[in-house]
């Protein structure tokens, strides 16, 4: 018995020690957008994050950082002309779950400040895998999925995902014509943004996001 309470203290504390250095270390006062989607599920929640730009549109730009991504949201700012796709911004304002997508909403634009610039790379949807708000607005990607079924008539595209299916999707014109243009069995490699439309989806941006 005694062996066994030593084995069992060991496993906790390398799981201690594994959880303690996986940790992201932040500046003071900066929350992951992991952990301010976390607190936002159970109340109202203001918090000051940091995320790198993988998309703008009009008074919109989505940030990701090593945890999560969220939309930044602020009528009339036009932030899709002030950030562009690669700016690492610091956005401090409330946190909130808008039609089934997270969203942090500032004050006023002097709430958000460009820190520098920084990279994303799409992460793989692993197999057997659905899409969720788990992954709300983060830049994911398939790999030689087939076509389950064609394009609808409002551009909806059903991958073979294992035992889940991925359904890939834009707003984009150039994909629109490419996604029509897909046949069943065809392979597709593609990236996106998470985002709930209707249904969980991989939203290509542009054409550059289809990989295959």
């Amino acid at each position: 018995m005694k062996k066994v309470l030593l084995i069992a203290l060991a496993v906790l504390a390398v799981a201690l020690l594994l959880s303690s250095c996986s940790k992201v270390l932040l500046p003071t006062g900066i929350t992951s957008i992991r952990e301010a989607i976390t607190s936002a599920g159970t109340a109202t929640t203001n918090a000051t994050v940091v995320g790198v730009v993988t998309k703008g549109y009009g008074d919109y730009v989505i940030i990701q950082d090593d945890t999560a991504a969220i939309e930044v949201y602020l009528k009339g700012s036009k932030f899709a002309t002030t950030y562009a796709t690669g700016d690492k911004i610091k956005v401090a304002g409330k946190v909130e779950l808008y039609k089934n997508n997270w969203e942090i909403t500032p004050a006023s634009t002097s709430d958000v400040s460009k820190i520098g610039t920084g990279n994303v790379s799409a992460i793989l949807i692993p197999t057997n895998l659905g899409l969720s708000v788990d992954y709300d607005w983060m830049l994911m990607k398939v790999e030689n999925l087939s076509v389950k079924k064609t394009s609808d008539k409002y551009y909806n595209v059903i991958l073979s995902n294992g035992s889940t299916d991925v359904t890939i999707y834009s707003y984009d014109s150039n994909v629109r014509t490419w996604l029509t243009s897909l046949a069943t069995g065809d392979e597709v490699s593609a990236q996106g943004l998470v985002q709930y439309v209707y249904g969980w989806k991989l939203v290509l941006r542009d054409i550059n996001d289809k990989l295959k």
